[in-house]
């Protein structure tokens, strides 16, 4: 094999392994974008799963501690397991849709005094 053809054979092995594309800043941005648009997806998923698990972290302890403080200071460790077994169940209810946000929200202003709303900024 001659120099000449060396140097060929070696040129073409090296465009061989390095592909080039070329892309318009239109596609490019595209694939950015699309990028983007996934990891925001995926963070707000984090963010959603977070504040649902803070959120019945204190659906469960707030009330508890109320009832151990202030309720059942002798028999909490009876009544415990029970009312745990209740609020479980009534929020399954809640994801079945066997129960209204509304009448709940209603229930919750006749009886307890307590009006919650949503605020518009």
């Amino acid at each position: 094999m001659e120099r000449a053809e060396r140097r060929r054979n070696a040129k073409n092995e090296k465009k061989e392994k390095k592909a080039t594309y070329n892309l318009t800043r239109e596609q490019l941005n595209h694939m950015v974008h699309e990028r983007l648009e996934d990891e925001l997806d995926h963070m707000r998923q984090e963010a959603m799963e977070e504040a649902i698990n803070t959120a019945m972290l204190l659906l469960l302890t707030l009330p508890l501690k109320v009832l151990m403080d202030h309720y059942w200071k002798k028999s909490y460790t009876k009544r415990m397991p029970e009312f745990i077994n209740y609020v479980l169940s009534y929020y399954e209810q809640w994801q079945k849709g066997e129960l209204d946000m509304d009448e709940l929200r209603k229930e919750l202003w006749e009886y307890g005094g307590v009006r919650l709303e949503e605020v518009e900024d």
